[in-house]
């Protein structure tokens, strides 16, 4: 008796925590950046400077650690086959 030959799964399916998590941080973090109610406020106010300008200063920092984390989530998808060997080629000369 054989068994039927199974089909290599995606890295999608392979890995499915990792790709929510994926798909969560970016989601959140368009999301932050679209939906102005959240800093479109002239209330909170310190000094003469409203709320967006510190919701820009705090949104960046946490912007740029999220993508990091995509990134570095999104490496740990790769198949060591897939991989490129080497981008530059040596010239001897």
């Amino acid at each position: 008796m054989t068994q039927p030959a199974s089909r290599p799964r995606g890295t999608i399916a392979a890995h499915p925590i990792i790709s929510a998590a994926i798909a969560i941080l970016v989601a959140a973090d368009i999301f932050f950046a679209l939906y102005a109610p959240i800093y479109s406020s002239i209330t909170p106010k310190v000094g003469d400077f409203p709320f967006f300008y510190f919701y820009l200063l705090i949104f960046m920092p946490v912007t740029s650690v999220a993508l990091w984390l995509v990134m570095l989530l999104q490496k740990r998808l790769e198949r060591p086959g897939d991989a490129p060997e080497h981008q530059y080629s040596e010239v001897a000369g």
